[in-house]
């Protein structure tokens, strides 16, 4: 064998990885199409959603977990005092 011949990749070996990449380029799309629809969906929960909702949701939360909704209010109100400050 000489060097031209071993530099070159065999022909099975060519249409094993395009095979490939059409495998992996269909797997990204059926992702990316699942992604999208996922987003339109939530997206269009959000335009349904008003401030009324969000309200509601957050005191239903904090009712849940009480401790949590504390720990969350601190870190707020921390946050805005040392954004606000001066």
């Amino acid at each position: 064998m000489s060097k031209k011949n071993a530099a070159k990749p065999s022909k099975p070996m060519a249409d094993d990885a395009i095979s490939q990449a059409k495998a992996e380029l269909d797997r990204a799309k059926a992702c990316y199409k699942n992604v999208r629809r996922q987003a339109t969906k939530q997206l269009k929960n959000v335009r349904k959603t008003n401030v009324g909702d969000i309200i509601d949701g957050t005191l239903e939360t904090v009712k849940r977990h009480p401790a949590a909704g504390l720990g969350v209010a601190a870190l707020l109100g921390f946050f805005l005092g040392r954004l606000f400050r001066r």
